[in-house]
């Protein structure tokens, strides 16, 4: 990662604070005193908790009042994007890997790395604010808190009104449904593994996106999903069964999207026959 291009500690100070502001302007209430710690490395973490508790990886922790995110985690993030990146862009979105999931970006005209670093540093927030937000209402664990995360950045940034970013959505339902349907436990993205709860907590929100913005919203202009009520819906699902509940939501949407193409390459076949059968046959029509 490029040193000295930008202050890494000002974007996660901005990145926490218009978390915490767009959270407030959805009438979902997150405290003034909620506080940001910036550390190196995990290590004070560790020391604190133990390592069976946190691992050398972890990018961000929230507990009692305070929100740790790490800058050494962040820029080994970046580096592994930037050594990776595809190229390929989908009009002017492209796409990053957060948990095995692709999570859409708007490039626009700024710098790469700066917008990796900042959606990396935005998502980091995000999660680790939503852990405070559930245990406010009782609830709380990785998969739902991967669901907000995955659920406000694609609102926080307004994704909703690029069509292409639908594409990229349907590219997860498929990496989703293969991981749904792993069995071999030693698998990094296997249901037993320490990843199964981030990725099917995005998963899920990326299904669910697709279904209300994609299927049901006629106006992409303005979204249909309500992030309040959508968080809120969450007091009335069970932990036990969020591998079941994500099995069955994705397993849906992945009927949907191969129904609906289909019956498109059936509607062109049939708008191509027709305009076929009913052109105007050349040197024919003109002597009747």
């Amino acid at each position: 990662m490029s040193k000295g291009r930008y202050n890494l500690d000002d974007i996660i100070k901005n990145s926490f604070e218009e978390a915490i502001e767009y959270f407030n302007k959805n009438d979902i209430k997150v405290k003034d005193d909620l506080e940001l710690k910036i550390l190196e490395s995990p290590e004070e973490l560790i020391q604190k908790y133990g390592k069976d508790k946190i691992n050398e990886y972890i990018g961000g922790m929230y507990d009692s009042g305070t929100v740790y995110i790490i800058k050494n985690s962040i820029k080994n993030f970046v580096d592994s994007v930037l050594s990776g990146l595809n190229r390929s862009y989908i009009s002017n979105l492209f796409t990053i890997p957060r948990n095995g999931v692709l999570w859409p970006v708007y490039k626009n005209n700024d710098d790469i790395e700066k917008v990796i670093t900042k959606k990396d540093t935005e998502s980091l927030s995000i999660h680790e604010i939503a852990h405070f937000i559930l245990r406010s209402i009782g609830i709380n664990n990785e998969w739902k808190a991967s669901f907000v995360e995955f659920l406000v950045y694609f609102y926080k940034n307004e994704l909703y009104k690029y069509s292409e970013v639908y594409k990229i959505m349907e590219q997860n339902v498929e990496i989703c449904e293969k991981y749904i349907k792993k069995e071999n436990q030693s698998s990094p993205y296997s249901l037993g593994s320490r990843l199964a709860p981030y990725s099917f907590g995005s998963c899920f929100a990326n299904d669910i996106i697709y279904a209300y913005e994609n299927i049901l919203n006629k106006n992409k202009e303005s979204p249909k999903l309500n992030i309040k009520d959508t968080i809120e819906k969450f007091k009335h699902f069970s932990e036990d069964y969020y591998v079941e509940t994500t099995r069955t939501f994705n397993m849906i949407i992945s009927d949907y999207i191969a129904i609906a193409k289909i019956l498109n390459e059936k509607y062109a076949m049939l708008s191509w026959i027709t305009n076929c059968l009913l052109e105007k046959p050349p040197n024919t029509m003109d002597n009747i």
